[in-house]
């Protein structure tokens, strides 16, 4: 019983020491960053002309960038981008020390509206978001921009959102709290 109850004990630690040294935590769930700029776009590929600014952060961003209006300039570039792109850097940001990316895993819609005299283009997708001293997280994206499409340039407006995420090491931990008491009534009942 002392050996079960030790060997437990040990793996426990050994995960919650894991659990800590992993990272710190995940992005918390509903932070937003928004920044905007200024590209031009096509109805199948998206280009941004100079670095775009944050205008507005909410939950972890919030606190870590402390950004209130009127914007921080300057501080996001952006990276080019068609309807066929995947698993790439959409933005990195830097602001009061810290810096945050968007790794764009997927395209989810790509929607081109023409019009005259303006056109519009919605860009969804999911992605990985990360800010210093937090875990990578996961989250949702979407960009919008409106005008005059193909060479003039014109505004566009990001959001990006963390999604919920439980951390895999939480997962872990209770995988081998289940695995001990397991063992536990085995063992007894064997006896």
């Amino acid at each position: 019983m002392r050996k079960l109850l030790l060997s437990s004990t040990t793996v426990a630690a050994a995960l919650l020491w894991a659990a800590a040294a992993a990272n710190a935590v995940p992005i918390a769930a509903g932070s937003e960053l928004s920044t905007n700029g200024s590209d031009t776009f096509t109805a199948t590929s998206i280009s941004f002309i100079n670095p775009g600014n944050i205008g507005g952060t909410s939950g972890s961003f919030q606190t870590d960038f402390g950004v209130v209006p009127p914007l921080l300039t300057g501080v996001v570039t952006f990276t080019n981008f068609t309807n066929a792109s995947s698993n790439f850097q959409l933005y990195t940001a830097t602001a009061n020390g810290n810096t945050t990316t968007l790794v764009a895993a997927t395209i989810d819609s790509f929607v081109f509206t023409p019009g005259t005299p303006l056109e519009s283009l919605d860009v969804k997708g999911t992605g990985t978001l990360t800010l210093t001293g937090f875990d990578p997280t996961p989250g949702n994206w979407e960009l919008t921009t409106q005008g005059p499409g193909g060479t003039a340039t014109v505004t566009f407006s990001q959001t990006s959102v963390a999604s919920a995420a439980e951390p895999a090491s939480l997962g872990l931990f209770g995988t081998a709290l289940l695995m001990t008491g397991w063992l536990y009534n085995r063992r007894r009942y064997r006896q």
